[in-house]
């Protein structure tokens, strides 16, 4: 069970003190009826910075310490070794895939053996204007509430996006959806091939995914003002660099802020 390894993994590797979390205060706003979670972070974050400069790729190799279980035959399960809550998972490709390139079912197969468990969010980050930290193909996994839920399933998100729900996930089903929302949200080529020697360079945007639904949301900027938000963001849950930030952005407004950071 790829939770259970995971636990296991992470356990020692926190103890061996190789996990560097990257958020530390936790506060709960409350904005139209949804309790969002806003984090900051802590110094660990400049030790993250430092390791993308001189290491680009962390994945290829990736740390030996990280690692988890191979997933599939074209994936392996990682620790992320900066977590902004424990444990953090990563499912990357084993070659060098472009973030940006469409996904395929072989990545879905991968990624729902990680997501079909209680209370795990599934989330993708497909460029940098989504959020996205490394150009290197891996979907995220964490045991985590997703406070828009609620507003989620209702069909009343104030931006534009597509919504699949699932009475039990698999994953062909996943894919086919993915690939009906990002022709329907125009985030691929009208005239792209499904040749699978042939990768297909996507518009930005993010997905969450749940072992009940599925949401995909077009993406037309990573920031407003100096507050980034990625996929996570999406489920209701905030990362920002200090207190500034922090009233900043209840002043400013979640919902706000996500909804702006929607392609129209």
């Amino acid at each position: 069970m790829l939770w259970d390894k995971a636990l296991t993994v992470a356990k020692k590797a926190s103890e061996a003190q190789v996990l560097l979390p990257i958020s530390t205060m936790n506060s709960v706003v409350s904005e139209q009826g949804v309790d969002f979670f806003i984090k900051v972070m802590n110094d660990n974050i400049n030790k993250k910075i430092q390791q993308g400069q001189t290491q680009p790729n962390p994945f290829l190799p990736y740390e030996e310490r990280m690692f988890v279980d191979t997933v599939g035959d074209a994936h392996v399960c990682l620790l992320n070794k900066y977590p902004v809550s424990e444990p953090h998972l990563l499912i990357c490709s084993k070659a060098f895939v472009s973030q940006s390139s469409l996904l395929d079912l072989q990545d879905f197969s991968a990624w729902i053996q990680g997501v079909s468990y209680p209370n795990v969010l599934g989330f993708f980050n497909s460029a940098a204007k989504a959020g996205a930290s490394q150009p290197h193909r891996h979907m995220q996994l964490m045991k985590t509430t997703v406070p828009l839920e609620r507003l989620i399933l209702s069909g009343k998100l104030p931006f534009r996006h597509k919504l699949f729900t699932f009475d039990r996930i698999n994953s062909e089903k996943a894919y086919f959806c993915y690939l009906a929302a990002m022709h329907d949200l125009g985030l691929t080529p009208k005239n792209a091939s499904l040749n699978i020697n042939e990768p297909i360079e996507c518009l930005p945007y993010n997905i969450l995914l749940t072992q009940n639904w599925m949401l995909v949301i077009p993406r037309r900027t990573n920031h407003i003002g100096d507050v980034f938000a990625n996929a996570l963001n999406y489920s209701g849950c905030f990362l920002v660099k200090d207190q500034q930030q922090h009233d900043w952005l209840i002043d400013y407004g979640c919902l706000r802020l996500l909804t702006e950071c929607v392609a129209p």
